[in-house]
């Protein structure tokens, strides 16, 4: 690399940040969750080691290269029971290539022609979720499998405290956790807003009987 290509590349280049939560289910820890941000790239990692039984623990790994609305997305998921690899290009809000291996863990869904419009990759998704300014704005996720919806229901602010509640719906494709196939949860997320800039604190997920929390560090 030439002298003046390496030292542009330095003054433009965006610092890294990282966020990382605690995951927990009914109170126990099940492991933990990262997002980190470099400059148009995003990454999101999760290890989970101490979930019952140890029936769904395994790693994913997801990175997103461009922006919310242009990226390619690469998602590696490894356990016991599965490995799965899947690579989506969006384009304007259109997914335009999918590729997943092994091929039985296509779906409906990973056919391009059949995913509608405006959608974000899970990582860019997680990530507006992160940085959100307020609560979140409406947002349809596609993992390359399925569509999820994530709509904004309700707000309220005490003190430096801002909750913002959400709906997670998964509107084509299949649900989540074969065979449980959970398909819809609630979501009430936990802002400080205390500091010139908005820091998230919590998320808790509930479907049913199941209650998910992820927890950030300080």
């Amino acid at each position: 690399m030439k002298l003046t290509a390496f030292i542009c590349a330095v003054i433009l280049a965006t610092p890294v940040s990282a966020e990382t939560f605690d995951v927990s289910l009914g109170g126990k820890a099940l492991g933990e969750l990262s997002f980190t941000k470099n400059g148009r790239n995003r990454t999101l990692t999760s290890t989970l080691d101490s979930t019952p039984l140890g029936v769904f623990n395994g790693t994913f790994k997801g990175t997103s290269a461009g922006s919310l609305r242009s990226s390619t997305f690469v998602g590696e998921s490894k356990s016991s029971r599965k490995q799965r690899v899947v690579t989506v290009e969006i384009s304007k809000g259109k997914a335009v290539n999918i590729a997943i291996t092994p091929v039985s863990e296509q779906t409906d869904q990973s056919d391009a022609a059949q995913v509608q419009s405006g959608v974000i990759d899970p990582v860019r998704a997680i990530g507006q979720l992160i940085t959100a300014k307020g609560c979140p704005a409406a947002m349809l996720l596609y993992d390359g499998r399925r569509v999820i919806a994530l709509k904004p229901s309700a707000s309220e602010q005490s003190g430096a405290v801002l909750s913002c509640s959400m709906s997670y719906k998964v509107i084509a494709g299949p649900g989540h956790l074969s065979p449980l196939r959970i398909s819809s949860a609630k979501m009430q997320l936990s802002y400080d807003v205390a500091g010139a800039q908005q820091s998230l604190r919590k998320i808790k997920m509930s479907s049913g009987i199941f209650g998910l929390s992820l927890n950030r560090r300080n």
